[in-house]
């Protein structure tokens, strides 16, 4: 979700989890209409360098490709348009306007991953937990020397890489400025 030039949102905090489930399941998790996302949030302070603030909203939901594989262009195109208005709907209980704040939404399916990334069954990669503290103690032990790329903070893949990177990029940028900060 693309939050409108000029708008703002409040802090709610960098990732929010949400579900409807009772009790946790993992099989409601990866449901094809499962009530579970986690929201990614990101603030103006994310990107200091930029003269214009901007927000942003990534809603992560865990999917199956055989639940996406073989919709027919409508139902998929009605899936799609499902999973944003859901998105909008939980995100409304942390952010009730947040309708009026967005000029774009958008949603990527696991057939998206395929056709873009090629990966089979719009598969996703990384390491998720078992490399995050290896990766987040190397600044300990090299100062100034970060690592980004497949470690997912909240799920693997390019979602867990993205945030990740966002968050390491950061890290870097301050070290940079102030090399006894970091």
């Amino acid at each position: 979700m693309g939050i409108r030039e000029g708008e703002t949102i409040p802090t709610i905090g960098d990732l929010v989890f949400t579900s409807e489930a009772k009790p946790f399941s993992s099989t409601e998790l990866t449901d094809f209409n499962t009530s579970s996302r986690t929201y990614s949030v990101y603030y103006p302070d994310t990107r200091p360098q930029t003269k214009v603030p901007h927000y942003a909203v990534v809603t992560s939901i865990n999917q199956l490709w055989d639940s996406w594989a073989n919709l027919n262009e409508a139902d998929y195109a009605h899936h799609k348009a499902r999973i944003i208005e859901e998105s909008f709907v939980g995100l409304e209980k942390f952010i009730p306007d947040i309708r009026s704040k967005v000029d774009w939404a958008e949603a990527a399916t696991p057939r998206t991953v395929n056709r873009y990334v090629r990966h089979t069954g719009g598969t996703s990669f990384g390491t998720k937990f078992e490399g995050l503290k290896i990766s987040m103690d190397l600044p300990a032990h090299v100062g100034g020397l970060y690592h980004a790329g497949s470690v997912g903070i909240i799920m693997s893949g390019w979602l867990g890489t993205i945030n990740y990177g966002v968050i390491v990029s950061a890290k870097a940028d301050t070290y940079l400025r102030d090399p006894q900060a970091g």
